[in-house]
């Protein structure tokens, strides 16, 4: 059950008790007496929801918004670039969630256009003056271990190492013990390895199978161990869906008995399955919300999680996850969004096989997402595409949930421009009322409201 206080006050009922009052403006999240959510409340309670946002309308809304945005706008100016070259768009694994299955095997990039997306990245680091700290490469495709040219691989690092940045590699980790020599040579830009396990054996099997259908659980732990060994940072991934979400705990188990939590060179990243180029939850997709309470159950039940498991990819969610504590706190900025994702901010960028560029890999290959080539620069679509705030367009400025999603993925308003985005995140926030709920109350005081956060303004 939903009705507004003020214009950015959302009332959302928890039980017969409680109701759990959300505003988008101050980022309040308080759990409030069911007597006060229908007006009856003493003169204490009342200032209260006045100085959390709830009632009234002190600074004026989009004040108030402009000021977020300029604390958005100062965290910003400390965020990292993040430049990915595709080594080649060849891989040995036929992943059944892979959204860049349709152009897989399409072949891989030649030294000169290498040269030349190495080249354009270092024209746009000194036309926009970024430091060498901020500066992040990373080499993933298709499977970038796979060039039939060792020589890219080792290029593209020398090249790092010159200009002082750090290189991400994105991989499968079936070919890394192979190349387990150039990556003690380059060791001090290598920040770390991203490696995908999926589940447990079976289930990781059948979600990340080689082409031919072997299974490639053993060879992909394998590497993980290896580069542990050899002290590299392994950041292992695990794409949480429908078809491996109930299995998690299974491969937590496999996790503690090889000892990786204990190791300091070793972070878990969870991240949700999602293609924003459909809306077909039958693909592999799976609740948000059923995803923070299957973390929330995890890290109650095991401590040790916290500090190691990671998660970046609760678009909708993270600010309530977030408040609540449950997870942790590991990003330096939890605030309003004012962006969906990191390629609307203009942090990263994209470089094909081909040399065009492109703000999100699971765009490469589409036109009308081409934001460039080395050999012209950025286009007027750059701009276009790269939306600096949810305030510059006119639908998400009025919308009254706005800095809860950020906007929301272009790509995913580019394939369904009728979907109603604002239902879609209150039905987010539903769900997940519904499936926090115990938890939720934990924190409830009887007939008193509970402020869960601070808000994103203390002045407001």
């Amino acid at each position: 059950m939903r009705k507004n206080w003020n214009s950015r006050t959302f009332s959302f009922r928890i039980d017969d008790f409680f109701h759990l009052f959300i505003n988008t403006t101050t980022g309040a999240i308080d759990i409030v007496p069911e007597r006060v959510a229908y007006g009856v409340m003493s003169q204490d309670e009342r200032q209260i929801l006045i100085q959390r946002g709830h009632i009234g309308n002190r600074r004026g809304e989009q004040t108030a918004l402009t000021l977020l945005r300029e604390a958005n706008l100062n965290h910003s100016e400390h965020m990292p670039y993040w430049f990915y070259v595709s080594t080649t768009l060849n891989c040995n694994f036929a992943c059944t969630i892979c959204y860049e299955r349709k152009i897989l095997g399409s072949g891989e990039i030649s030294p000169e256009v290498l040269h030349g997306s190495l080249q354009a990245i270092k024209g746009l680091q000194e036309k926009w003056a970024i430091p060498p700290s901020k500066m992040n490469l990373v080499l993933f495709g298709g499977e970038p271990l796979l060039v039939s040219n060792p020589e890219i691989l080792r290029t593209a690092l020398k090249f790092a190492e010159r200009n002082r940045w750090k290189c991400v590699i994105i991989t499968n980790g079936t070919r890394a013990i192979s190349f387990s020599d150039l990556f003690d040579e380059f060791r001090e830009i290598i920040s770390d390895f991203r490696i995908t396990i999926d589940g447990p054996p079976r289930i990781h099997d059948s979600r990340r199978p080689y082409r031919g259908g072997k299974g490639s659980f053993a060879d992909v732990v394998s590497a993980i161990e290896h580069l542990l060994q050899k002290g590299h940072q392994v950041k292992m991934q695990t794409i949480l869906g429908a078809g491996n979400i109930l299995k998690l705990e299974a491969l937590l188990k496999i996790v503690r008995q090889k000892g990786w939590l204990e190791l300091s060179n070793f972070q878990w990243r969870i991240e949700a399955s999602h293609d924003y180029a459909n809306l077909d939850n039958a693909e592999d997709e799976y609740s948000e919300a059923a995803i923070v309470k299957t973390l929330v159950d995890l890290f109650q039940k095991y401590p040790i999680l916290m500090g190691k498991m990671k998660f970046e990819s609760f678009k909708y969610l993270a600010h309530l996850t977030n408040s609540f504590g449950w997870l942790g706190n590991f990003k330096t900025y939890w605030g309003p969004k004012f962006n969906f994702c990191e390629p609307q901010k203009g942090f990263q960028y994209i470089f094909s096989i081909d040399g065009k560029i492109y703000h999100c890999p699971r765009t490469i290959g589409k036109s009308e997402f081409c934001v460039g080539d080395i050999t012209q620069g950025l286009s007027g679509r750059d701009a276009e595409l790269k939306r600096t705030s949810m305030l510059d367009r006119d639908k998400c400025k009025a919308c009254i949930v706005n800095t809860l999603c950020g906007g929301g993925c272009p790509v995913q308003a580019k394939n369904f421009p009728k979907m109603d985005c604002q239902n879609a995140v209150l039905f987010k926030i539903d769900a997940f009322i519904e499936l926090l709920q115990g938890r939720i109350l934990e924190q409830a005081t009887p007939d008193r409201i509970t402020s869960v956060n601070e808000l994103w303004l203390p002045e407001m």
